[in-house]
Parts: C-alpha cells; structure tokens; sequence
C-alpha cells in the first residue's frame, strides 16, 4: 500500500524532528504516575509559575543532580512499607491486571 502525499509528509516531519532531538541529545521519557500525583503537580505548577511540566521535570532533576551525593540519598530514601497499605480492593484490581505477585499459600 502506497502512502498519501499527506502521509508521506507527516512521516518526513516526524524524521526531520527526531533528528534534530538526537542532534540536540534529546529523549523522551514516558511516566506513568497516579493520577492524584499528576494533579499535585498541576497544582504545584500553578503555585510556582511553570506553565510546562517537562519545564517543572526538568528543574526538579537539575536541582537533584545538582545536590550533594547525601542530600539525594536522603531525597531518595523510600517511606517505611507501613506508609503504604495494599487494600483489598487495590489488591483485587491488581490480580485483575495481572500485576499482583502469586501469593505462595494459594499454591
């Protein structure tokens, strides 16, 4: 099947601006996140003047990278498991995504 002349441009802008992100050292990054997590930092964009999250993500790991090695171990330190609670609904939409662990006693 032969492409349109439409398809066919689409295609060559897409490569010309690939090129020009892996000339400038650009990649993409994918983020899956919770949803109340994507809207604290529309909130906290709001509150501190970005109009951008990939400007906000930006200026978060530049500000990480650029603290000392024991500022971002502490930054980086996870919460006591006790923090988090798996409830049974959370459990049960998991097993249904498939992305709970087997749980060895109902082996």
């Amino acid at each position: 099947m032969e492409k349109t002349a439409a398809a066919k441009h689409s295609a060559d802008y897409r490569a010309r601006q690939n090129a020009a992100k892996t000339k400038m050292g650009i990649e993409t990054l994918k983020i899956d996140m919770p949803i109340s997590v994507r809207s604290g930092l529309t909130a906290a964009m709001a509150d501190h003047g970005y109009s951008q999250l990939q400007e906000l993500w930006q200026d978060l790991a530049l500000s990480f990278l650029a603290s000392p090695h024991e500022e971002q171990a502490r930054r980086l330190r996870k919460p006591d498991a006790s923090a988090f609670v798996l409830t049974p609904k959370l459990a049960r939409q998991l097993k249904e995504l498939g992305m709970a662990e087997p749980d060895p006693e109902e082996e």
